[in-house]
């Protein structure tokens, strides 16, 4: 390992591909030697894709930095690149590989030091050999724990405050010893007489937590006070996270960013985090979206996956800083890397619009899987939505119908709409429909319309219909003026039903424009106008309406509102006779055999004369 270390770095400038391969070697024996260590046996394979792939293996990578740096080295040391992008590449990677080396290193010799505690030591030897990160984060094996805390009990009986803290950790954690709470607080109390800070700390843990006691706030607060006066920075942001919930004393946001300040200057990622939050919603702080990516980005170079998470999210929205969506994306990945929920769903957007890397529908899905499998409700919704573009309806029901058991609105929506217009079973669709509905979602209260008019309830339809017009929504509109124009449901009313279109049809609706130019054109309830009938059915017509299209080659052909013109006519009848419009086929093939607007074709004029029979059922 030492020679292919020293190796990549002689190398590193005048051959950097060859560096990047003895880099690639060193990785691989890293892993090799630390998947013996913690698996207890031999890889199968020897190859640096199969170790990072096995989750077994990869959950015993702390911290999880680590994991992310070899997966960086694997990743741009298989790369095809220029010569000069190997130069970059291979002085990145050897930074990379000195700071896995050095943790390997570190990691191997306090597993050396643990075997050494069989053939005795002193105890003070001992007990600096193990910290509480040690205990709690590293997976020592079983016999080593066991070794542990035969040691840690001679001393602590001795009165060592450290053996006597690092015992109550194993059992409070039940590491070489089984599992007593009860055993933990005695041990914690005792290093605690002698003022230990990490005993303060834990003691405030159990009282936080209710483990082994009753859940106490007002003592947790106690404890952790006295640690953090200690310096100890996990007791500072919990004080901090106290202060921050109101728990055990009343809210104050600003004693929650003091005491997250002291622990974050002391490099606790989550303080860092969580002083980030207050600066960017302007809490306990004065409100600074500056200093909040300042802390944010702080804990998020650290390995932090929640500050990666929101330093992403601020280049995403661009605040304190230009909307940036590469940088979004390499942030919401390293976090999402980590397992991190709300970033793979973040992630997995970016994939599907393409912003910030390139659009990749698989690695969209991926990631939005991932998400939706822990139960991140609007990953479960895009997932429906996306399945459904692909007319993948078993797939599409099963993401959405777990989203809408959970109270997402529009999944429940997007459901009704698969029953209706997929699965044929209305009845399914309808209690999805008036869920949203009766939130105040507008679509559902128009589409929760159309099925009581199907089932010719009309008085249901007028309700929902109405109730969605509150909010503006076109569709609705068009169809309360459909009901008013022919009294179903309500009393006949020519004019509310022209309000109705009219409200539609300045918003583009193509039917609304229709029918309120046949308002006109007919004269129903207001005076005969083709010259404002042809002004909105020119509109419907242009938009590919397929009635307004044979309604305005009448006019044409008539000269109502718009110029005669045979031509123009028979334009506007193709058109529509395009669509399926019987009566425009049957016009068109007129013309053609008069010879109006078109040369005379009797070959054309019987095509379009037998298509528009055929038609007729």
């Amino acid at each position: 390992m030492a020679k292919n270390l020293q190796d990549a770095s002689s190398l590193a400038i005048p051959k950097p591909a060859l560096s990047l391969q003895k880099s690639l070697l060193v990785l691989e024996e890293i892993l090799y030697e630390h998947y013996k260590l913690e698996m207890n046996s031999e890889p199968k394979l020897k190859n640096i894709r199969s170790l990072l792939n096995n989750r077994s293996f990869v959950a015993k990578i702390h911290p999880r930095r680590i994991y992310l740096l070899m997966n960086l080295v694997s990743k741009m040391t298989s790369s095809n690149r220029s010569e000069v992008m190997e130069a970059k590449a291979a002085k990145i990677v050897l930074d990379y590989i000195s700071d896995i080396v050095e943790w390997f290193i570190d990691r191997y010799d306090r597993t050396l030091r643990a075997k050494l505690m069989h053939k005795g030591s002193r105890f003070e030897d001992i007990t600096s050999a193990f910290e509480i990160i040690t205990l709690l984060q590293d997976d020592q094996s079983t016999e080593a724990y066991k070794s542990a805390a035969d040691w840690f009990e001679l001393a602590a009986k001795q009165g060592n405050a450290s053996a006597q803290y690092n015992l109550g950790a194993l059992y409070n954690q039940g590491r070489g010893v089984k599992k007593d709470y009860a055993v933990a607080k005695m041990w914690y109390e005792r290093a605690a007489a002698h003022k230990d800070a990490n005993a303060l700390y834990s003691l405030g843990v159990l009282y936080h937590l209710g483990h082994g006691v009753v859940q106490n706030y007002e003592e947790a607060a106690q404890y952790y006070q006295a640690a953090a006066n200690l310096e100890n920075a996990d007791a500072q942001y919990n004080l901090g996270v106290l202060y921050n919930q109101g728990l055990g004393m009343p809210l104050n946001f600003a004693e929650a960013a003091k005491w997250y300040m002291l622990a974050a200057n002391q490099g606790n990622t989550s303080a860092q985090n969580n002083l980030g939050f207050l600066y960017h919603n302007g809490t306990g702080v004065e409100q600074s979206y500056e200093e909040a990516i300042a802390y944010f980005e702080m804990a998020a170079l650290a390995g932090d996956a929640s500050a990666q998470y929101n330093l992403g999210y601020m280049y995403l929205k661009g605040r304190g800083i230009s909307q940036n969506f590469e940088e979004a994306a390499r942030w919401f990945h390293l976090a999402a890397l980590q397992d991190h929920t709300n970033a793979e769903f973040q992630l997995a957007m970016l994939y599907n619009t393409g912003q910030g890397i390139p659009q990749d529908h698989l690695e969209a899905i991926k990631w939005f899987k991932l998400a939706a499998h822990k139960g991140h409700l609007n990953a479960q919704y895009c997932l429906g939505v996306l399945y459904v573009k692909e007319n993948d309806i078993t797939l599409a029901e099963k993401w959405l119908q777990l989203a809408a058991s959970n109270g997402h609105i529009s999944a429940g929506f997007e459901l009704g709409r698969i029953y209706v217009y997929h699965l044929q079973q209305l009845e399914k669709a309808l209690p999805y429909f008036k869920a949203a509905a009766e939130k105040g979602y507008a679509d559902a209260q128009y589409e929760l319309g159309l099925l009581y008019e199907a089932e010719l309830n009309y008085d249901e339809a007028v309700k929902w219909w109405r109730a969605a017009t509150d909010q503006s929504h076109i569709q609705s509109e068009y169809q309360l003026g459909l009901l008013y124009e022919h009294g179903l449901g309500i009393e006949q009313d020519l004019e509310e039903a022209r309000r109705c279109y009219r409200l539609a049809a300045i918003q583009g609706h193509s039917g609304a424009q229709y029918q309120l130019g046949n308002l006109f054109d007919k004269g129903k309830g207001v005076e005969q106008d083709y010259t404002e009938a042809a002004k909105w059915i020119e509109q419907a017509a242009a938009k590919g309406h397929a009635k307004a299209q044979y309604q305005l080659a009448q006019m044409h052909s008539q000269g109502q509102g718009v110029p005669k013109d045979f031509a123009k006519a028979a334009q506007l009848y193709r058109l529509a006779a395009n669509q399926g419009h019987q009566k425009a086929q049957f016009q068109l093939g007129m013309l053609y055999k008069k010879g109006h607007g078109v040369a005379q074709d009797y070959t054309e004029a019987t095509k379009w004369l037998k298509k528009s029979l055929e038609n007729i059922k």
